[in-house]
């Protein structure tokens, strides 16, 4: 339950980045954040995604099944990231 809705929720049905109609917009409790769009200017789907400052990456897609499963996909990720980012840097290699 590392994930909650960004600012309450507050930002669902506003227009995002894309142009699109934000349909979900989560935040992981360490500091990234993930947020889905609908009928945005490229495509019918997009998610932005950030790991707070680290980097910041957009997806596209035709479904809402396809963004959905980048969704789980991206999350899983984002945690791994968080786990390693823990580990000191002289230990990564």
């Amino acid at each position: 339950m590392n994930w909650i809705d960004y600012d309450k929720g507050s930002t669902i049905s506003s227009i995002g980045s894309e142009c699109g109609k934000i349909i979900t917009d989560i935040e992981h409790l360490s500091g990234a954040r993930i947020t889905i769009e609908k009928d945005g200017t490229i495509a019918p789907y997009s998610l932005t995604l950030g790991i707070y400052g680290l980097m910041f990456h957009t997806e596209f897609a035709k479904t809402l099944d396809e963004i959905n499963s980048y969704t789980t996909f991206a999350k899983s990720k984002i945690e791994e990231i968080f786990i390693l980012h823990k580990v000191p840097e002289e230990k990564q290699r």
